[in-house]
């Protein structure tokens, strides 16, 4: 079920990597297609997960791609994010 990456389009976007009907992974991208072309996450997802995963995505204007991505984390709560994106933005969330 894994997408195939190379067929992601070239736009400024949110995504959410889904595994079972939960997010287990969410970030920001400038270029969607080139960002998962070399992504540090992908060996980890495909050593857990196999290709029993997929991805979507909302194109956000770049501008708006931390407060977007900030807001997926704390929404979603996905397992694979090591980082609080909301902590870059300060405290006024």
């Amino acid at each position: 079920m894994m997408i195939d990456v190379s067929q992601l389009p070239p736009i400024s976007a949110i995504y959410r990597v889904w595994h079972h009907g939960r997010i287990i992974y969410v970030g920001q991208a400038k270029n969607l297609k080139k960002r998962w072309q070399n992504h540090h996450i992908l060996p980890k997802i495909l050593y857990k997960y196999g290709t029993d995963w997929t991805i979507d995505w909302i194109e956000i204007e770049p501008s708006n791609l931390n407060r977007a991505e900030a807001f997926a984390y704390r929404t979603f709560k996905p397992e694979m994010n090591k980082k609080n994106p909301s902590e870059l933005l300060g405290k006024d969330l």
